[in-house]
């Protein structure tokens, strides 16, 4: 929880920085906890909480001028009894950080580690509006990106992506 606040804290310190060149800054945080699995008798179980985070910057035309994305991923295991089985004292790195680590390019069918696939999403909002970053991700009913200039650079779920976009570009631009 320490790390996604230190994370949190700094993209807001970033885009406070930069605001001065802008309108507006936002950040928006969609968190999901649907891939947490039970524990049984043979195997332990996984509380996992995904916070997807979106820090952008606005300018005075509703345009998207700077645009980053990473996500939180923490995962807790349990035995069967209730009882914690995972290292507390483990630093939990978010996707940005794993960088390379994180080790998505072997599954990737463009051949690209996460961080790579985040920061071409990003790119794509830049110089956007809200409305037309949102229809060019086109997230279909599966929440896969299927906008034709995104699916050659981002192939991952893309709804949450997009809900911590809405979140971060309606705090940049309330007035």
């Amino acid at each position: 929880m320490k790390k996604i606040l230190a994370l949190v804290l700094a993209l807001s310190m970033v885009l406070c920085s930069v605001a001065a060149l802008a309108e507006g800054y936002g950040l928006g945080v969609q968190t999901s906890i649907g891939s947490s699995k039970p524990a049984s008798a043979e195997k332990d179980g996984t509380a996992q909480v995904d916070s997807t985070i979106c820090a952008l910057v606005v300018d005075d035309e509703g345009k998207i001028v700077s645009c980053l994305f990473d996500v939180a991923q923490t995962k807790v295991a349990f035995n069967a009894a209730g009882e914690i089985t995972a290292d507390m004292t483990a630093v939990i790195k978010s996707k940005q950080e794993k960088g390379d680590e994180y080790n998505m390019r072997p599954a990737s069918p463009i051949g690209k580690e996460w961080y790579e696939q985040a920061d071409a999403l990003a790119a794509f909002c830049v110089g956007k509006t809200l409305d037309e970053a949102v229809a060019g991700i086109a997230v279909d009913e599966n929440g896969y990106a299927t906008g034709a200039d995104v699916v050659t650079s981002c192939t991952m779920h893309a709804t949450d992506f997009v809900k911590a976009l809405e979140k971060a570009y309606a705090m940049a631009t309330a007035k």
